[in-house]
């Protein structure tokens, strides 16, 4: 019943776009390896189950995003609590199991907590996806506690504020604390988005990725400002609107 349901969201998400093409269609460009990621629980899924994983996957999702955190024995589950009971969440591991069955999807791994990282680490290189995942959720204190126990590649969680999406100097000032704290670019809210932050960042070998964009209209403008990556729950409907082909 749920996948019946979700087939129709997505149809009418076709159909929504078929008839305001015009409206909010996306004429410009982006880059060469633009994504889009599927949020947990996107098309009305369930998140952070593997039916909506596979649903994910099974639409050619570029990015699958789940929630990770660890239950009091340090097991890694996906769900969104920080700090699950010892039944709560579904293992790690058999959500990537599932994403590792499709060779051309990257996982999206937004962390709650850092409290077992290490074995983060070993699911991910036991399931060959080491050069397909990456983190978001990391916030400036918690680089530390990423870098020294993973190897992953991460995000680091930054809003954009008014002045950086229009001021040259203060996006620059962000590109270089991402540089110095080894991220390979930003996760952003996408309130504040612009196509100058995107270029500075750019400019300095660095990513922007931007959450949660549900709404035809915030697609358009956002697309609009170059990123390389935008998460959305609606992932049908964007991939219309910005000529997603991947």
């Amino acid at each position: 019943m749920n996948m019946i349901f979700t087939r129709i969201i997505c149809a009418f998400d076709n159909l929504y776009f078929k008839f305001n093409q015009k409206k909010f269609g996306f004429k410009g460009d982006l880059p060469e390896d633009f994504t889009v990621t599927y949020h947990a629980g996107a098309m009305h899924t369930k998140p952070n189950t593997i039916s909506s994983v596979k649903a994910a996957v099974n639409d050619n999702s570029g990015v699958v995003e789940f929630d990770v955190s660890f239950r009091p024995d340090g097991t890694p589950v996906i769900i969104h609590n920080s700090e699950p009971g010892n039944s709560q969440g579904v293992f790690l591991e058999n959500a990537l199991e599932v994403v590792a069955e499709h060779p051309t999807c990257k996982i999206n791994l937004d962390i709650k907590s850092t409290k077992n990282l290490g074995a983060v680490d070993e699911l991910v290189k036991l399931y060959g996806l080491t050069e397909r995942v990456f983190y978001t959720g990391v916030f400036e204190d918690w680089v530390d506690a990423v870098r020294d126990n993973s190897e992953i590649t991460y995000y680091l969680n930054h809003k954009i504020t008014s002045e950086e999406a229009t001021d040259r100097d203060a996006a620059q000032s962000v590109a270089d604390k991402v540089k110095r704290l080894g991220a390979i670019g930003i996760n952003s809210h996408f309130e504040n988005a612009s196509r100058l932050f995107s270029d500075v960042m750019h400019e300095n070998g660095l990513l922007v990725s931007l959450w949660t964009v549900n709404d035809p209209k915030d697609m358009s403008r956002v697309l609009e400002t170059y990123p390389d990556n935008v998460t959305t729950k609606r992932p049908v409907l964007l991939k219309l609107i910005s000529g997603y082909q991947k």
